[in-house]
């Protein structure tokens, strides 16, 4: 039975779109789903959200809801990261702003990717080492921003196997396919 954990499942509309992938895969029919987070409202609701879906879709799944983060990595064979590290748009757009840099996304690049980098690279790799010690054979999937800076600091400084991805490489390339009136029908990603 493999053991998924998802740290920083609090991201309700997230992580229930990322369940539903699981869930829809049979080979993860009987797994064990460790959801974690800080933030004890946003986990009970998620972790409701988690067992009903498990419920409808009547498979053996098994769902723990923790904020303790070694109790929800230990044993891991997947461990994906969603956290939002003092997520705030009035810093990653707001500072570079006020130096009269205007972006139109702060969380992924330039200096709000950097100034936002400067606050979630050292969590995620808190999460790295604690994975060598707890699950050094798991995979590690992260969606946290600054995507491109977070591989780059991961495989740096860790020697598991990891992917980082984007949720929103499907509305983008929809939203640029608008823009342009190209047949969406033929893309893929």
């Amino acid at each position: 039975m493999p053991k998924i954990a998802f740290i920083g499942a609090g991201s309700v509309v997230f992580t229930r779109r990322l369940l539903g992938d699981v869930l829809s895969f049979p080979s993860l029919a009987d797994s064990k789903i460790a959801l974690m987070d800080i933030d004890a409202e946003h986990l009970e609701l998620i972790s409701g959200l988690a067992n009903r879906l498990v419920t409808d879709s009547k498979i053996g799944v098994q769902i723990e809801a923790t904020n303790d983060r070694v109790k929800a990595l230990e044993g891991a064979d997947f461990v994906i990261t969603t956290i939002p590290v003092g997520d705030d748009d009035g810093v990653a757009r707001g500072i570079p702003q006020r130096l009269g840099i205007d972006q139109a996304v702060g969380d992924t690049i330039g200096p709000g990717g950097i100034i936002k980098a400067l606050r979630t690279v050292p969590e995620l790799l808190d999460i790295c080492h604690d994975m060598e010690r707890l699950c050094p054979h798991a995979w590690l999937l992260n969606y946290a921003n600054p995507m491109a800076i977070a591989c780059w600091a991961i495989g740096e400084a860790t020697t598991f196997p990891n992917v980082c991805l984007c949720h929103s490489v499907q509305n983008t390339t929809r939203q640029l396919s608008e823009y342009i009136g190209a047949d969406q029908s033929g893309m893929s990603y």
